[in-house]
């Protein structure tokens, strides 16, 4: 089958573009154990999860501290019946690694030059860790990389700072599960990876690393982000919920470190009137 280049649907032949039919489901992922895999077999199954929930991947240019945010993308291939169809089938046969245009985009200028792409990428269960190199810019400007050697997993957990966050600050957080139901939430703490909040109302059945939306409204402006609900656990009677930020750009990292410095003056200006 030969690759088509990517182009807005448009025109007669854009009513034909659809899904390949339905493919073998992939193996069941289940919590694979911290530390490096090298086993193909063993990392296939988790980038595809990472593609078909359309996970979060950061990305960091050689030794340069600084990340730019992707994803990874289907391959567009034209069936033998001239049907556009999307594929996966790049990452069943682990030929390469294929990402859509980097956020913010200077990064897509800067990879052309990396000697090395180091990789992170968000699971269910893991943050996965691997590190690549530039194969091309293809013609529709996705960037396909050499698929990694060997991969690190470690599990989710927050590595920033926890900010701890008072029952009467004025922050309104909804929380919105895939079924689309909507409840309200109180931060507990947050930090720039994530967040504990406990439902205001009724406790919610939440299965652990379900995928939710978060809206989140506060004095100095308001945000939205996506999060998997990586655990909960009862504290002071309470039953608290653990998440996991999913940043897909930029935009919504600085959203979100706001958010924790505008908690942080908060806390300090606090402490400074109980003190006086």
């Amino acid at each position: 089958m030969a690759v088509t280049e990517e182009k807005p649907e448009k025109g007669f032949f854009g009513l034909f573009k659809k899904k390949a039919e339905e493919p073998p489901p992939a193996a069941a992922v289940v919590a694979p154990k911290e530390g490096p895999t090298q086993a193909i077999p063993a990392m296939v199954p988790l980038f595809i999860t990472v593609l078909e929930e359309k996970l979060p991947i950061r990305v960091m240019l050689g030794d340069t501290p600084f990340w730019y945010y992707s994803h990874f993308e289907w391959e567009l291939l034209e069936s033998e019946s001239g049907f556009v169809v999307e594929s996966r089938a790049y990452l069943e046969e682990s030929k390469f690694l294929l990402l859509a245009p980097l956020d913010p985009p200077i990064g897509n200028l800067k990879i052309r030059n990396a000697k090395e792409v180091h990789l992170e990428l968000t699971s269910k269960y893991h943050l996965l860790e691997c590190t690549t190199t530039l194969e091309q810019i293809t013609p529709a400007r996705k960037i396909r990389l050499v698929f990694p050697r060997s991969m690190r997993q470690k599990p989710q957990q927050r590595l920033a700072v926890r900010v701890p966050v008072a029952r009467n600050m004025p922050i309104v957080a909804s929380v919105i599960r895939p079924s689309g139901i909507v409840f309200e939430a109180q931060f507990r703490d947050i930090s720039s990876g994530g967040s504990a909040f406990c439902a205001t109302g009724a406790i919610p059945k939440i299965a652990d690393h379900a995928r939710v939306t978060m809206a989140i409204t506060y004095p100095d402006g308001k945000l939205e982000v996506e999060a998997v609900v990586v655990g909960s656990f009862p504290k002071d009677g309470e039953h608290i919920f653990r998440s996991q930020f999913l940043v897909a750009d930029q935009q919504t990292s600085r959203d979100i470190n706001a958010l924790v410095s505008y908690v942080q003056r908060e806390n300090i200006q606090r402490r400074k009137r109980t003190l006086q």
